[in-house]
């Protein structure tokens, strides 16, 4: 028989864990924090705009599925 093979999406919740994990690896290797590195309104910024594409796109995304009905 011919299997189905499905595409699997990664899982956000585990990749952020994993890059928060190595962003505080990565401090306690250098014995500096990332607020020292980093400019919090610099990442709030960033936080903003890439929340804003992700909601562009998933909202793009579901209006083309729902023209097929």
């Amino acid at each position: 028989m011919t299997e189905v093979v499905r595409k699997r999406r990664p899982d956000v919740l585990t990749l952020v864990a994993g890059l928060l994990s190595l962003l505080v690896a990565a401090a306690g290797i250098t014995g500096t924090g990332p607020w020292e590195i980093v400019d919090l309104r610099w990442l709030l910024a960033g936080t903003a705009v890439v929340a804003g594409i992700a909601f562009l796109v998933a909202g793009l995304r579901n209006s083309r599925g729902a023209s097929g009905d």
